[in-house]
């Protein structure tokens, strides 16, 4: 049985919307990609901390009559690290399951070298510790748990939790959002 031309045409137009339709959908599919990698990518930029600490040394020199002096700028910066070279551990101060395991999950999503997730004594307020030269990669830490970058302080003797070989460690209190 041959097909009539109008079922053939019927048949090639039902065909071409499909493909205009999955053309459309594959279409938006690749910009909300690329907006997707764009905002990843501007927070990752974004937590880029540049401290900037310029300092002068004055050099002075002396000859015959005539005095020289030269200022030279010095410069510190503290750098953010790409997340696989940072570990983490998260800490469960908020008194509710799964506090730990969720923000040990964000990190660990977030490209972060993870260790297990532990208790920590109850406080109402997160916190985020860090090791000397680890502030950037704490304050990067802050904002991707959604802890206020003013609960960042430098690890004390006794952070609550085992430190083991964490670089950056966040106790998450009652005030988080994470879970």
């Amino acid at each position: 049985m041959r097909n009539s031309p109008a079922v053939v045409d019927r048949i090639e137009r039902h065909d071409l919307l499909n493909a205009i339709g999955l053309a459309a959908i594959l279409l938006a599919m690749a910009l909300a990609l690329l907006f997707g990698a764009r905002a990843l990518f501007r927070t990752v930029n974004d937590g880029i901390v540049s401290a900037d600490t310029t300092t002068t040394a004055a050099v002075t020199t002396t000859e015959a009559e005539e005095t020289t002096t030269t200022t030279e700028p010095t410069t510190t910066t503290a750098t953010l690290r790409i997340p696989g070279e940072v570990t983490t551990r998260v800490g469960n101060g908020a008194q509710r399951g799964g506090i730990a395991g969720a923000g040990t999950s964000l990190l660990d999503d977030a490209g972060y070298v993870t260790l297990s997730a532990k208790n920590a004594p109850p406080t109402a307020n997160s916190i985020i510790y860090y090791v000397e030269t680890y502030e950037a990669d704490a304050a990067q830490v802050a904002r991707l748990l959604g802890v206020a970058e003013t609960a960042i302080a430098p690890m004390p003797a006794d952070p609550g939790i085992p430190q083991d070989d964490a670089h950056v460690i966040a106790i998450l209190g009652r005030d988080t959002t994470v879970g």
